[in-house]
């Protein structure tokens, strides 16, 4: 194995054989079954003293986790469908930090296309135009945002909803450098039918929307979004959209019933199911959500948050350290293609990405052993 695969230097062989011989016994016991491709897991807003996930109501040991260096401060415009409920129309609920509270978040209402058949969707635009509150793209995820969905605890036949799956208000992501001209996150949504009107969906069917991460009391999680996703974008291209200086993001409702589509085949994405020819899906797909929801209907915005730069792959889980918790991680989907069981791209470490997780992605795992963040070195308690 070691002619293959030398050893990193500054580890030694001893150490990276105990290494090999602990990943070669632990990855039979890893893993927990997921229903779909799209895996990632979401940004944790509040972390404890271990830097373990926490409670923000946990005023004992809870703060705000340091991977952010910012967050939303300006709210550009808002124009909501109609509808929403007054409480919910207070912009200044979608600044700052998240809370985990359900009630603190701005809705942008859910269009009922029999009442409102020409309404567009809901939107709201967040600013990021003072000098050191610009978004870039830096390696890793750029920013998150924070909806405020929750994983159903039980099963209703007659709502459509399923335990363990997520009640998710789902919206398009766009980013801007001037606020005329937004470039949309490519996205996939692979729920093939309507849910119910307060219905539940599996996330790991749906990628590069807002919403599909759980935010409430412990589960406070925010979907991150990477800006070199959109390099290929015609508008930054052309110069239009400057990755390197995001001053907007858009967010726009999609009302859940199956007329607004994805961009799976259009932007180009893999289509697990065509393994081991990758081919891309076949056509866009309909967007299906709980709909339609009322008072607080349609995307509930809670946060937006700016992230530090991430510099090591291996770092799977985002506390700052590559470490046995990510080992975890990496174990539960090693040899593991895209579109498997356990599954988790996260840990697809080596470029280019295969979509397969093995030896290539464990040398760079042990290059990058108990390597730290940046942001977590310079952080005090």
């Amino acid at each position: 194995m070691s002619a293959l695969m030398p050893a990193p230097k500054f580890f030694g062989f001893d150490m990276y054989k105990k290494i090999i011989i602990f990943f070669l016994i632990t990855f039979f016991f890893m893993g927990s079954a997921y229903a779909g491709p799209y895996t990632e897991a979401g940004v944790n807003g509040y972390i404890d003293d271990d830097w373990r996930p926490a409670d923000p109501n946990d005023d004992g040991s809870s703060r705000v986790n340091p991977i952010f260096r910012d967050w939303a401060k300006k709210i550009y415009k808002y124009e909501p469908s109609p509808g929403v409920a007054f409480p919910f129309r207070d912009t200044s609920l979608a600044l700052g930090p998240p809370t985990g509270d359900k009630l603190d978040a701005v809705s942008l209402g859910d269009v009922n296309t029999d009442i409102y058949p020409d309404t567009p969707p809901g939107e709201i635009i967040i600013a990021f135009n003072e000098p050191n509150n610009v978004i870039q793209n830096t390696e890793g995820y750029d920013f998150a945002i924070f909806e405020n969905g929750f994983v159903a605890d039980d099963t209703d036949s007659e709502t459509g909803i399923v335990a363990g799956e997520m009640f998710a208000e789902l919206a398009f992501v766009e980013v801007s450098t001037d606020c005329n001209d937004f470039a949309r996150f490519p996205s996939v949504s692979l729920t093939s039918g309507r849910t119910g009107d307060y219905g539940t969906i599996e996330i790991s069917n749906v990628y590069n929307l807002a919403g599909k991460h759980p935010n409430g009391a412990y589960d406070c999680t925010g979907t991150p979004f990477d800006l070199s996703e959109l390099a290929n974008d015609p508008l930054v291209l052309s110069g239009s959209v400057n990755l390197n200086n995001i001053k907007y993001i858009r967010i726009v409702d999609i009302p859940g019933g199956g007329w607004y589509f994805d961009q799976a085949n259009s932007a180009g994405y893999i289509d697990p199911n065509t393994y081991p020819e990758y081919n891309i899906y076949g056509n866009d797909h309909p967007i299906y959500d709980a709909w339609v929801t009322v008072g607080s209907g349609g995307f509930d915005l809670e946060a937006v948050g700016v992230l530090n730069e991430q510099e090591f792959e291996a770092d799977i889980n985002l506390d700052g350290l590559v470490d046995m918790h990510d080992f975890y991680i990496f174990a539960s989907a090693w040899q593991k293609n895209f579109g498997d069981i356990n599954w988790i791209g996260r840990c697809n470490l080596a470029e280019p990405r295969d979509k397969v997780i093995d030896f290539l992605d464990l040398i760079v795992f042990v290059e990058q052993w108990l390597s730290v963040e940046k942001w977590r070195s310079s952080y005090v308690w």
